[in-house]
């Protein structure tokens, strides 16, 4: 891939892209829910990832589709974005700091996940444009 480049980089696609990743997230996670999928108890953490991974994997198809270039790079700022608001987040609640100290022990597998989904995301999108044959076109 020859896009991967800092110059590349579109923060406000990856602000966008965090958007519809959260969006797509909630809706998918409440659809679930809300249609008896989901079950109350041990089923509820691969109910969230799997809602997570394909929420994810939507916002790095959006920017795929959008901006076209550096799919992977996108995919870390759109998961360091969720880095920032869960800092932002824990700030903002009472008790922040002992938040922060002591974060779940699942907090890694759940960044891996957005990681991996949103730059597979833009990684599909990139792939099915051409951005690559578009790229080496230009002048």
């Amino acid at each position: 891939m020859h896009s991967e480049h800092l110059k590349n980089l579109h923060p406000g696609w990856a602000i966008g892209g965090w958007l519809v990743s959260i969006a797509a997230t909630s809706a998918l996670y409440l659809g679930m829910v809300g249609i008896g999928i989901l079950p109350v108890g041990t089923g509820t953490a691969v109910g969230i990832l799997l809602a997570m991974g394909i929420g994810f994997y939507a916002g790095g198809l959006f920017v795929g589709f959008r901006w076209g270039s550096a799919p992977i790079l996108h995919g870390v700022a759109i998961t360091f974005l969720s880095i920032v608001m869960w800092f932002v987040g824990a700030l903002a609640s009472p008790g922040a700091f002992a938040q922060w100290a002591d974060p779940s022990p699942v907090l890694p597998g759940i960044i891996l996940v957005q990681f991996l989904a949103a730059s597979a995301g833009g990684w599909t999108a990139y792939r099915l444009t051409g951005s690559d044959a578009e790229n080496a076109a230009r002048p």
